[in-house]
């Protein structure tokens, strides 16, 4: 059984999230604001709205997405840590 793509970018988003919310909370130990919390799901929705294109790209991808939203998140911690 094959995994459709957009499930497994929403899978990584969902585990992103859960680890932006852990680290932010008990490791850091700050308080953010539910719009930088939120910030990997905001890939997530730019990945879907571009998903119905026709035209077909490398970036259409879902590692590409995936490491996009990885990516946010690294910078969001990053940013708390500074």
């Amino acid at each position: 059984m094959k995994i459709p793509d957009e499930i497994k970018v929403a899978l990584v988003t969902t585990a992103c999230i859960i680890l932006l919310a852990v680290v932010l909370k008990n490791i850091i130990r700050v308080e953010a604001d539910s719009l930088i919390t939120n910030s990997p799901s905001y890939v997530f929705i730019a990945y879907i709205v571009t998903w119905g294109q026709k035209k077909e790209s490398r970036c259409k991808s879902p590692l590409y997405w995936s490491l996009a939203v990885v990516a946010v998140t690294l910078a969001v911690i990053l940013i708390y840590v500074l």
